[in-house]
C-alpha cells in the first residue's frame, strides 16, 4: 500500500468549507489535547487494540473511518506489524497531521480524504480485516449510520470485525442532560488548568451551546447526534452482523464491536 497524497472529490469539496473541523487551528488544538478533552480517550484505543488481538495471524489490513490526525491508526501499525492501515476522513487539516505521523511507517500506511456518508470501497485495494472508529460516527444522522454499517458489512472480508469506539447516549433524558453537564465541567477544568489548548476554547463553547443550551433539539448531519447502544446494535444486526454487542462502555462512551459471519 503507498502513502498516498490526499485527492477530494468534487462532491466532497463542496461542502468541506462548512465542516467545523477543516481549519488547521481546531485539528491541531484537538490533536494536541485530545487526551484532556475525552475523558476516555487512551482506554477506547485501549480497547480497540484488545479486540484487534483477536483477528488472525497473517497480513491485514485495518481501515480507520474518521480516523483524524492518525493517533489511533499510529498505534495500530505499532502494535500489528503484519498490519497496513487506510485512514479515511474529510478533514484536509486532520490528514495533514495523520500524513506527517504515519510517514515513518511507509507503504503500510494510507491516508484518503472522503466523507463517511460516501461509497469509499474504490480506494480498497482488498476487503478490509477490521474497520475501526472513535469519535467519529455519532457526527451521523440515523440514516446515515444505518447506511454506513451497510457498507461496512459489505468491505469486510468474511469473520472481519466492526470496532466502533463513539459517543452514545443513555435512555434516560435525565441522565442524558446530567452526563453532558459533567462532561461540559471536565472540558472546562481542563481548559482552565491550561491541559487543553487555549485555540479549543470556542470548539468548547460552541459544543455546550449545541449540547446543553439546546439540549432536545432536532438534531442534523454533522452535529452530535447521539444514539443509544440499543439502538446502534439493532442497527448492526440489520446490516447483517452475526455478532453485535458493547463490549465496553462508561458514561457516554461505548465500543460497540460487530462481526461479519465467516462463510
Amino acid at each position: 500500500m503507498q502513502t498516498s497524497h490526499i485527492t477530494v472529490s468534487l462532491e466532497t469539496a463542496s461542502i468541506m468549507p462548512t465542516y467545523r473541523w477543516n481549519t488547521d487551528l481546531a485539528a491541531r488544538a484537538y490533536d494536541a489535547s485530545a487526551e484532556h478533552i475525552h475523558p476516555h480517550y487512551v482506554e477506547i484505543q485501549d480497547q480497540i487494540l484488545l479486540q484487534l488481538r483477536k483477528l488472525p495471524t497473517g497480513p491485514l489490513l485495518i481501515v480507520d473511518a474518521g480516523g483524524g490526525s492518525g493517533r489511533l491508526m499510529e498505534r495500530i501499525l505499532d502494535h500489528f506489524p503484519n498490519a497496513d492501515g487506510l485512514l479515511l476522513d474529510q478533514s484536509e487539516p486532520y490528514l495533514a497531521l495523520a500524513e506527517e505521523r504515519l510517514n515513518h511507517f511507509g507503504s503500510r500506511a494510507c491516508v484518503t480524504q472522503t466523507r463517511l456518508q460516501n461509497p469509499w470501497n474504490q480506494h480498497l485495494l482488498r476487503p478490509a480485516n477490521a474497520i475501526v472508529s472513535m469519535s467519529a460516527i455519532h457526527h451521523l444522522d440515523q440514516n446515515e449510520k444505518q447506511s454506513l454499517y451497510a457498507r461496512c458489512y459489505d468491505y469486510l472480508a468474511p469473520a472481519g470485525i466492526l470496532l466502533n469506539g463513539d459517543e452514545i447516549r443513555p435512555e434516560s433524558d435525565t441522565q442524558y442532560s446530567a452526563e453532558l453537564q459533567l462532561w461540559s465541567e471536565h472540558m472546562t477544568h481542563n481548559l482552565k488548568s491550561g491541559q487543553i489548548a487555549p485555540g479549543f476554547k470556542a470548539i468548547i463553547d460552541k459544543w455546550r451551546h449545541r449540547n446543553i443550551d439546546q439540549f432536545g433539539a432536532i438534531r442534523k448531519s454533522g452535529e452530535d447526534c447521539h444514539e443509544t447502544v440499543a439502538t446502534q446494535l439493532d442497527y448492526l444486526g440489520i446490516a447483517g452482523f452475526s455478532r453485535a454487542e458493547a463490549t465496553w462502555q462508561n458514561s457516554l462512551w461505548a465500543l460497540m464491536t460487530a462481526q461479519k459471519p465467516a462463510g
